[in-house]
């Protein structure tokens, strides 16, 4: 299979895993027409007589003893096959085995093992141990590649919230320095409380698409959280009224050295991320209670025409 086919086929796969959350779960009942198969996580297993069209599994394993009349593709899980497949079966990250009956009218690629006993059949090629597009950046420059990506995008996030959200993040450094362990433990329970509201919507059909919002935002907001936090360290070494760009630069400067060295980046990214979303959920929670600005009090000098047109 070309690179160009393998690509729309992944692209596809991810579309169709976004689009189509209704069918998370793979039907079970025999149908007129053959049905696609699309699940987030769980197991997919067609016996023997049943025939469905497309297979797609983000997370799980999949059995084909029946008929499948399209492509098979799992991105995390194994593949086993003994019936039929009359398009390509890829084990995206694991392994694919075939039994001694398995006919596959495509191309069989699997990161891992195939397996292939005697007696199976594929009309296309047999590929073991591919590593696939996004993986080979890291398999070329390791760990640096990684490093280098959230390097430069923690550091446009970073300007690109000195430039938009100036008082924001004057605001959130406010809040560490007056309540730094009211900024923590918000930091810290909005870091479980969230990803635990993502999975429960998610189990939840009536809030599906929230919890699959919420789940695929975690990420911005944890970079949004390590960015707001260098602008907190940056403030420590360039105080103000000195500009907001330099002191983030300077404390994204620090961490991004610190996460530089092994085993700790992760650890740094983390807290970083629980820091400085805990100032912005204090700063935001002030601003809140603090209200708008109102007009009680203001004096105002009547003149003399006006006066007059009063009656006074």
């Amino acid at each position: 299979m070309s690179a160009g086919r393998r690509l729309a086929l992944l692209a596809s796969t991810t579309v169709a895993v976004l689009l189509v959350p209704a069918l998370a779960l793979a039907q079970t009942g025999a149908h007129a027409d053959p049905q696609d198969q699309i699940v987030i996580s769980g197991t997919v297993a067609v016996p023997r007589g049943r025939v469905v069209d497309e297979i797609v599994v983000l997370h799980g394993n999949v059995t084909v003893g029946g008929v499948a009349t399209g492509d098979v593709v799992v991105l995390v899980g194994h593949v086993t096959v003994t019936g039929q497949v009359s398009g390509d079966v890829m084990a995206i990250d694991g392994s694919v085995t075939l039994g001694p009956n398995a006919q596959v009218g495509g191309d069989v690629i699997a990161r891992e093992d195939v397996r292939a006993r005697p007696g199976a059949k594929v009309a296309g090629r047999i590929r073991r141990h591919v590593a696939f597009m996004w993986r080979t950046p890291v398999s070329v420059f390791g760990r640096f590649a990684s490093w280098l990506a959230v390097t430069v995008s923690t550091l446009a996030l970073g300007l690109l919230l000195a430039l938009v959200a100036p008082r924001g993040l004057d605001a959130a450094n406010t809040a560490a320095r007056t309540a730094p362990w009211a900024s923590l433990g918000w930091g810290g329970a909005l870091a479980l409380a969230l990803p635990a509201l993502a999975l429960l919507a998610v189990a939840s059909i009536v809030v599906l698409p929230l919890g699959l919002a919420v789940a695929l935002g975690l990420v911005l907001i944890g970079s949004i959280g390590y960015a707001v936090c260098g602008f907190l360290i940056g403030r420590l070494l360039w105080r103000e009224p000195r500009g907001r760009l330099l002191a983030f630069t300077l404390g994204w400067a620090v961490l991004r050295a610190v996460g530089a060295i092994p085993f700790v980046s992760g650890i740094t990214w983390a807290l970083g991320a629980v820091a400085g979303l805990g100032a912005s959920a204090v700063a935001t929670w002030r601003a809140r209670a603090a209200g708008g600005k109102h007009r009680e009090g203001r004096v105002v000098t009547l003149t003399e025409p006006m006066r007059e047109e009063a009656g006074l």
